[in-house]
């Protein structure tokens, strides 16, 4: 069986993610923030063909396919919290504490994301346009 191998080459789109952080202030009740993490770089691949097709008749616009190194915190907060994948790490994705719907750059995850073969090398997952949470 081959080898799961990304390129380093291939491993050229920027990213940022946004992770939402809840927590309780006393006096103030709980509060609610994205924060970022920092900027890392993957493979991004938009999807096409029948997953075109079978992603538009769950109401999905756009979507696509992400590979990047594995990173076990990151790898835990995208399995446990909600997050938004910010493509070429637009600095105005993020408005007034809040992830924009109107900005073309700003995914969602779209189901989960996989330690790919369990070699903690690369992890993937699929995101789709952000359209609030």
């Amino acid at each position: 069986m081959a080898k799961y191998k990304v390129k380093v080459g291939e491993l050229r789109t920027r990213i940022k993610f946004y992770i939402k952080e809840s927590v309780y202030v006393p006096g103030q009740g709980q509060t609610e923030s994205w924060e970022p993490t920092e900027t890392r770089y993957c493979r991004w691949i938009g999807s096409y063909g029948e997953q075109v097709m079978a992603a538009q008749a769950l109401g999905v616009k756009e979507s696509a396919t992400v590979t990047m190194r594995y990173l076990p915190e990151l790898y835990e907060s995208l399995r446990t919290t909600q997050a938004v994948v910010v493509k070429n790490a637009d600095s105005t994705a993020i408005v007034n504490d809040e992830p924009d719907k109107k900005n073309p750059n700003v995914y969602m995850l779209w189901g989960g994301v996989d330690n790919v073969r369990e070699e903690n090398q690369y992890m993937e997952f699929m995101v789709r346009r952000y359209e609030g949470l």
